[in-house]
């Protein structure tokens, strides 16, 4: 059994950390696809809230949160390092972008989760709501959780 691994999940605190941060999203979301560098980033980056758990200025775990408008959020580029999967970083993550949710005052949360991390999501209460998007051949489905 893997060990559990207990860290108070944070936004990154400096350039380095956010570099970092982009970097395990690329490597986990993107590299295993041949999506090239920059893939990991968005028009949304500036206005939403980025949440790591770092050992060391490193990332372990990520996840962001953006306001879709004034009730809904989504949940997006959730990574944890391969080194430190199946320890509680994911679900710490999760929480911690759940806590920011409800101190926007939104309702609900929306995230497009991949067919793998399906359980994962409905074991912290979201339900299938649709097919999401095929992006890069990996099927998704569009996951909602009401706070």
């Amino acid at each position: 059994m893997t060990e559990k691994l207990t860290a108070a999940p944070r936004p990154p605190q400096s350039a380095e950390e956010f570099a970092a941060y982009y970097e395990l999203r690329w490597r986990v979301l993107r590299e295993p696809w041949s999506l090239p560098r920059g893939s990991e980033r968005d028009e949304l980056e500036g206005s939403a809230y980025h949440l790591g758990i770092f050992s060391s200025g490193t990332p372990m775990a990520v996840g962001r949160l953006h306001q879709m408008d004034s009730r809904k959020g989504q949940i997006r580029c959730m990574a944890v390092d391969e080194a430190y999967q199946r320890r509680g970083l994911g679900s710490d993550i999760l929480r911690g972008l759940e806590n920011e949710a409800r101190l926007q005052d939104l309702d609900q949360i929306f995230l497009n989760g991949r067919g793998n991390a399906v359980l994962f999501y409905e074991k912290h209460g979201y339900e299938v709501v649709s097919t999401g998007p095929k992006f890069w051949g990996i099927k998704h489905f569009g996951m909602l959780k009401q706070l």
